[in-house]
């Protein structure tokens, strides 16, 4: 782009390239010689009149020259002036404007012929007007620059903050000032971010008087200045005592651990310097000598050409440092509770993640402390996810308390119950549960054997019964069939070597047949002797012989009955398959039964399944509970033996009784 300045030297240049070249066609004539025959008046005449014209070119020249010159300085005015940042205005005494640049037509928002002849008041905010008229009064009376910050108004109503510098000149040499220039500056960012700036330390100012937390300044480890609360915190009535002050005249000495205070402080400035805060505790004297604790937290402002200054919050933590000393004597506490329980003892967050492991349960699990915290339980036992377990930990974080004897939490040999407890907030937020895993291998085992112990004094105890009650039999049987039974045989041949008629002997001997069948009958059920001399075998195949089919139609299966038992198994399985088809007979209305006896793998099976009309039926018609009805001296016999018992009774289609012995 071409500037009014280049267009101008470029001119210039072209017309003095010119002018040489027309000097050099004119020097040629001057040094011509004229014609012999002139005459010598005409020779010098033209001769003076060559030499003026060369002057005259000279002086053109140098006019150029000149003009060349002014159309420089004209561009470089231009350029200056019309083209400046700033606005430039010319005014009268009156104030009316008589010359503006082209920034001083765009800040007023128009252009230089509507506002050449204005007065420049009409501009200016009416609340600033009283001071710019003082202002052009200044600048009328003073030779020095005088200046003015006010409100400008736009001719579109807009406004703008700007300062004003006036000076006075006069329009001729060593003439009185008649008219004043003004520079317009505009400084509405300025402006803005002076009352920003001012809104900030209004700002601040509040928040350092009104903070609740002690707030000192302090420049070369001198207080400048503090608030109400560092005041309070320091127990003074007065902000002499604490402004002016060194540092550490607040301070003990010595820190509690032997650290001196001065020391710590500059530590912790410099790192404060290092990474533009800082934070630190430490312990502070009152100007009552009392001691007290605060958190400082220093921030640094860097000053050009000044001491750094600080920025110091105090914060009173002597009740908080109490409080975690507190906190930190029952956590060790409870740690050392943890640590010395006989019970493993854990503890899961809402997210089932583990917050407590004691030294138990590192021995229960083989895993430490260190390895387990913060870990998920799902993920150290993966077992108990997605099943009753994972459901059971749910439950607990819900609120619900529950003992589980499937969740160790470890694969160790043995036997443990788990005890959950949900971990409630003092607002009754439940944040996790408490496990105690407990080794119960050895009350087990002491149970077991006091089970067994008992087991078998109830066996010794029924062995001493049934034995009782056998020879009790035996000797009954005995008395019966060598007492009565002999004494009926005598009354019978008695009878028969007697006279008589002979139908009242055969009644008589029919009556004593009668009487001795009974009583070997008798005999027979009270201890039958087929027992003891050839087994349960034959035994219970005698037994089913003497049931009439036309009362009950017996089907007997025996297998494995040839192995050697103790007595009392098999008087107690003769018993129970006795008191069996004779409950089948009384209470069932069956016409056939099927009757299984066997042993096998150490175990004694008797399975009776009869076609009768069940127990419920039966219970009905009674009144009694099903569980009562015939089976209370096989339930007993069961109880002693360690047997169990299945009943299996349908209404109108029989029962089925499922007998299972252990032989030891």
């Amino acid at each position: 782009m071409n500037t009014p300045h280049s267009q101008s030297a470029a001119s210039v240049h072209a017309a003095l390239q010119e002018l040489r070249e027309r000097a050099e066609k004119r020097k040629s004539l001057v040094t011509q010689s004229l014609s012999e025959g002139l005459p010598a008046d005409v020779q010098r005449l033209v001769q003076d009149l060559q030499v003026h014209q060369l002057e005259l070119e000279v002086q053109y020249e140098e006019l150029l020259l000149a003009q060349a010159e002014l159309e420089t300085m004209r561009a470089q005015y231009v350029d200056l002036y019309d083209f400046a940042p700033v606005g430039y205005f010319s005014l009268d005494p009156l104030g009316v404007i008589t010359q503006l640049n082209l920034k001083g037509s765009q800040q007023l928002s128009s252009v230089r012929q509507r506002l050449i002849g204005r007065r420049f008041t009409w501009f200016v905010d009416p609340e600033y007007r009283a001071a710019f008229q003082q202002f052009l009064v200044r600048v009328q009376a003073s030779e020095q620059r005088q200046t003015l910050e006010l409100i400008l108004r736009r001719e579109d109503g807009t406004v703008f903050y700007a300062l004003l510098e006036g000076l006075a000149v006069a329009r001729e040499p060593e003439a009185q000032p008649t008219h004043c220039r003004v520079v317009v500056i505009d400084i509405t960012r300025q402006h803005e971010a002076k009352k920003a700036l001012e809104a900030s330390e209004a700002r601040f100012r509040r928040l350092f008087e009104h903070s609740s937390d002690a707030v000192v300044l302090l420049q070369d480890n001198y207080y400048l200045d503090c608030n109400a609360a560092a005041m309070h915190l320091l127990a003074a009535l007065d902000r002499e005592e604490v402004v002016g002050h060194h540092i550490t005249d607040f301070f003990p000495e010595r820190q509690p651990d032997g650290t001196p205070s001065l020391q710590l402080i500059n530590t912790v400035v410099k790192e404060a310097m290092r990474q533009g805060s800082a934070k630190m505790e430490l312990l502070m004297q009152r100007i009552t000598g009392e001691e007290v604790w605060v958190e400082a937290v220093i921030t640094l402002f860097a000053l050009q050409n000044k001491a750094p200054l600080l920025h110091v919050a105090w914060r009173d933590v002597t009740a908080a440092r109490a409080a975690r000393a507190e906190l930190l004597r029952q956590k060790e506490f409870s740690e050392s509770l943890l640590d010395n329980s006989v019970d493993g003892i854990l503890a899961f967050d809402q997210e089932l993640r583990i917050t407590a492991w004691n030294r138990v349960q590192e021995a229960f699990s083989g895993r430490s402390e260190a390895q387990v915290l913060g870990q998920g339980v799902l993920e150290l036992f993966p077992e108990y996810a997605g099943g009753e377990q994972e459901e059971g930990m749910r439950q607990v974080l819900q609120g619900r308390r529950m003992m589980r004897q499937d969740m160790p939490f470890h694969s160790s040999q043995g036997y443990f119950e788990s005890y959950f407890v949900p971990l409630a907030s003092p607002e009754g937020r439940i944040s996790g549960a408490l496990v105690h895993i407990r080794d119960v291998t050895e009350r087990v085992r002491l149970a077991e054997e006091a089970t067994a112990l008992k087991l078998r004094q109830q066996q010794e105890v029924l062995a001493a019964i049934l034995t009782t009650q056998e020879e009790e039999r035996k000797r009954i049987a005995e008395a019966l069939h060598n007492g009565v039974g002999q004494l009926l045989y005598a009354a019978k041949l008695n009878l028969e070597n007697r006279s008589g008629t002979t139908q009242n002997r055969a009644a008589a001997l029919s009556l004593i047949d009668e009487g001795i069948k009974a009583t070997r009958s008798i005999s027979h059920e009270l201890t039958p002797g087929i027992l003891e001399d050839f087994g349960l075998k034959i035994a219970l195949e005698e037994l089913t012989k003497r049931i009439p089919k036309q009362q009950l139609h017996v089907h007997l299966h025996l297998d494995g009955l040839e192995q050697p038992r103790p007595r009392l198994y098999d008087v107690a399985a003769y018993r129970i398959v006795q008191e069996l088809l004779t409950n089948i007979i009384k209470h069932a209305q069956a016409h056939e039964a099927y009757l299984y006896v066997v042993h096998e793998d150490g175990n004694l099976h008797i399975t009776a399944e009869d076609d009768g009309i069940g127990f419920t039926q039966l219970a009905a018609d009674t009144g009694k509970q099903a569980k009562g009805i015939g089976l209370a001296g096989i339930r007993n016999r069961l109880d002693l033996l360690g047997g169990t018992i299945f009943v299996d009774s349908r209404p109108g289609k029989g029962s089925i009784i499922t007998i299972e012995i252990r032989v030891k």
